[in-house]
Formats: structure tokens, sequence, C-alpha cells
């Protein structure tokens, strides 16, 4: 045998020797069921429900870090703190700074419409200065647009990830008070997640992965909603430009249309694919639920010396 190919057999074999014990009575052999349960990667002692949501729902990370998973914990505070801070930033330095030189931009336009009306001599010369005063307003106002767009979707997504923490944090405490046994139905997994999003996830207690999946549908539809306001935006940019004949305005503002169309769209397929998947985990974690059990998977003598295999999954 190479010796990669036991590397990785030892490895599995490790892994699912030292794999936590869901409860003892699970299996039905008295000799495994009596050995003492060690749980490598949960809490030492059991967790405060309340201690555990308020921390996760006032600190990023905090109900993970109570609950002994600091790696959990630091990917939640980094993550939503850049997402917050850059969509704080954009909102009160950026966007402000755009919109103030669009309005710069268009009483210097204005302005010259004046000094216009009063030097017929000057009018061409004013004319194609306050046209470009008013084309650099209409870009600043834009690129105002895209920012506001785009930090939507960043405190859009950094609250879907704070909610995603306070669940998984509530997992986590669950976890740490009780050895779920139950088995559970492949069917009704299935049934569950078709119905309501997360479903699955529900009947299985997995708590974190239905936060995960709300944090995903939630932001995409913020996202979603956001590029539309932008195709809408541009859509009106175009019929401007159409009016005033602007050929290099009209082709730029089309690729820009397409661009935001094409975000749009993402998100609606993301959010699809998002649900199928829901359904499908929600199954997988329904299947696996009786994993320790050795009725579960059996292999024994078949007929004439052949092995029979049987594999049973809860219907």
């Amino acid at each position: 045998m190479p010796k990669s190919s036991a590397f990785i057999i030892l490895s599995l074999f490790m892994a699912l020797l030292y794999r936590p014990l869901a409860a003892q009575g699970h299996s039905g052999i008295v000799a495994i069921d009596t050995l003492p349960l060690h749980d490598w990667t949960g809490p030492s002692e059991p967790l405060s429900y309340p201690k555990t949501i308020v921390l996760s729902a006032l600190l990023p990370g905090g109900g993970q870090f109570y609950g002994e998973h600091p790696v959990r914990g630091s990917f939640l505070v980094g993550l939503e703190t850049l997402l917050g801070g850059l969509a704080i930033y954009s909102d009160l330095v950026d966007v402000p700074h755009w919109r103030n030189q669009a309005k710069d931009a268009l009483d210097s336009a204005d302005a010259l419409f004046i000094k216009q009306s009063r030097m017929p001599d000057s009018a061409a010369g004013l004319g194609v200065q306050r046209s470009n005063q008013i084309q650099f307003a209409r870009k600043r106002s834009q690129l105002a647009s895209q920012q506001e767009d785009l930090a939507n979707s960043q405190i859009a997504w950094a609250l879907g990830l704070h909610l995603y923490g306070v669940l998984d944090a509530a997992e986590i405490a669950y976890l740490s008070r009780h050895r779920d046994t139950e088995t559970r139905s492949v069917r009704r997994a299935m049934t569950y997640g078709m119905l309501f999003p997360g479903g699955g996830q529900l009947y299985n207690r997995r708590y974190g992965k239905f936060g995960m999946l709300w944090m995903t549908l939630g932001a995409s539809v913020v996202s979603a909603y956001s590029r539309q306001e932008m195709v809408n935006l541009l859509n009106h940019r175009l019929r401007v430009a159409r009016d005033e004949h602007d050929a290099d305005g009209i082709s730029q503002l089309d690729k820009d249309r397409t661009l935001y169309r094409k975000r749009r769209n993402q998100y609606f397929w993301g959010m699809g694919l998002f649900y199928v998947y829901s359904v499908l985990d929600g199954m997988v974690d329904a299947s696996l639920s009786d994993f320790d059990s050795p009725q579960k998977f059996a292999v024994s003598a078949g007929p004439e010396g052949s092995l029979a295999c049987e594999w049973r999954i809860p219907f």
C-alpha cells in the first residue's frame, strides 16, 4: 500500500477514534455505552443560555469566546468589524465627499448660466464650461450612488453575520447541555426544508446552519434590491443621455446598466441555490443522526461465503 494511502486511512481512523460519542446508551452495546464521554471540542461546563445570547448580541463572537470556541469568535470579530467599518466609512466619508463635489459642480453650472445670460458674446465658451460642470456633477453623483449600493451590501452582510453568530452560539450552549441521541427522519427534514427555508436545520437543531442560511438569504435580498435601485438610476440617466444625443455617455451607461443587472441576477440565482442546498443539507444531517449506531451500517456473512452489506436510512 502506498504511504500516502496508509496515511489517509490512519488519519480517518484517528478522526473516528477521537470523535465524541453522541451519548451513552446510543449504540446498544453495553461495553461501549458504559465508557466515559469526552468532548474534546466543546465547553468543559454547561453554558448559560441568557449569558450566551447577551454576549453574542452585544459583542461579535462573544458567545463563541464564552463557549470556548476562540477561532470562530475571532473570525466573527474580524469579518464583522471589516464589513461594518467599510460601510460606515463609506456613509460618513466617501459618499458625502462625492455628493458635495456634485453639488459644488451644479452650483458652478448655475453661476455659469447666469453669467452666460449677461455676456452674450462669450455664450458659446461659457456653455461648454457649463456642460462640463453638469457632466462632472452627474459622474460624481453616480459614483456616490454606487458607493451607497456597496455600503448597503456590506452592512447587510455584517448584520447577517451577527445573526449567524448569535444562533451559532445558541447551538454551542445547547450542545453543552444536551447529548443529542434522537434518530431523525430524512423525509421530515426534506419536507420541513421545502416548506420553510431552514426548516430542515431547525428540525435537526442545527441553529448555526439556520443562521448562516438566513444570513445569506437576507443579505442577498438587500443586495439584489440595492442593485435594482442602481439599474433604475442608470435607466433614468440613459433617457437623459438619449435626449441630449450623448453617444459616448449612452455607451458607458448601457455597459454599467448591464453590469448591475448581472449582479442583481446573480443574487437571485444564489438565493435559489442556497435554498436547494439547505434542503439537501437538512436531509444529510438527518441521515447521519444515527451515524454511531451499529444498526445503520451492517456487514454480515451472505450465502456461499459472500458478504452482505446493509445501509438503513431512517425515512
